[in-house]
């Protein structure tokens, strides 16, 4: 019987091997290749605010160099933040003949991602889960191994590379929310006292518990700055555009060319106005940003 340990060694062993099959096909293709390399967060500025990021655009072979190199990154690099993941948006474009090769290949990366995923979360518990991880495969940062790569699934007319700088809302059940509170009484965070943590929770559920009855609850939580990419469909189907996150280079198999918005420095030269936000009120629970919201 193996160990979770090398179980979990064969399993980055064969994404290894199955990753570098994709690469080297990629490579034998000559794709069209874009990319916009992001300058490193250096280690102890993961959590400083965000007010300039430039971007460096590369083409062709260094494009191409580029991405097979962002594909295969997943190990701590020196002098670099572990915190902030390593992303380069960009774009590959394969002739469509190409197209159910490419599909075979990415799929079985993916898959054996989420089973490596799986593997690790075999054991419980967040510290023994990093202590599984970095004692057998020391220095891998595990968000870049867990990150799918993304094959576009239909031909697009248009590539629009943007910066997300936004906030995710969502409705928040108060009798759920409630459960959840109560099972974390017991369960202090590291460096806080078990009595003050208890009366922090205890204060948290009856503010929840004495809200009126017409108010709901809403969590806004802010997200980090990260590219996206816009990709409008050439079929007439809807939605016709989506909003695809673009950490590693796109996947593109099609002989068309689509129109191409590359990615500028942040933040843009002429921001997008955005509407007014409809929850302004103080945090119920600020260390959850769980918001009162009255429709």
């Amino acid at each position: 019987m193996f160990t979770l340990a090398a179980r979990l060694r064969h399993a980055f062993a064969e994404l290894e091997s199955t990753t570098s099959a994709l690469c080297q096909f990629l490579a034998g293709a000559s794709p069209f290749a874009r990319c916009y390399a992001l300058p490193p967060v250096p280690l102890g500025q993961e959590h400083e605010p965000v007010a300039r990021i430039p971007v460096s655009p590369l083409q062709d072979e260094d494009a191409l160099h580029a991405a097979l190199a962002a594909y295969r990154r997943w190990h701590l690099q020196p002098d670099c933040s572990a915190k902030a993941s390593f992303r380069l948006p960009g774009l590959l474009l394969l002739p469509a003949a190409l197209g159910d090769d490419v599909a075979a290949l990415v799929d079985e990366v993916n898959r054996l991602k989420l089973a490596f995923r799986a593997l690790v979360q075999e054991t419980e518990g967040r510290d023994k889960k990093f202590a599984l991880v970095h004692d057998t495969l020391p220095g891998l940062i595990t968000l870049q191994v867990y990150r799918q790569l993304v094959l576009l699934p239909r031909p697009a007319s248009r590539l629009g590379f943007t910066w997300a700088n936004k906030q995710i809302i969502q409705k928040l059940d108060k009798d759920q929310l409630v459960r959840q509170l109560t099972e974390s009484r017991l369960k202090p965070p590291p460096l806080v006292d078990a009595q003050t943590w208890l009366q922090c929770v205890d204060r948290e559920i009856y503010d929840v518990k004495r809200l009126p009855p017409g108010v709901e609850l809403r969590l806004r939580r802010p997200v980090k700055t990260h590219p996206m990419v816009n990709v409008r469909w050439q079929e007439e189907i809807r939605p016709r555009q989506q909003q695809v996150k673009a950490h590693l280079p796109l996947i593109l198999c099609q002989d068309e060319p689509p129109a191409l918005t590359p990615l500028a420095d942040y933040p843009p030269a002429t921001p997008r106005k955005r509407r007014e936000a409809r929850i302004k009120d103080e945090p119920l629970i600020p260390r959850l940003h769980i918001y009162p919201y009255r429709p």
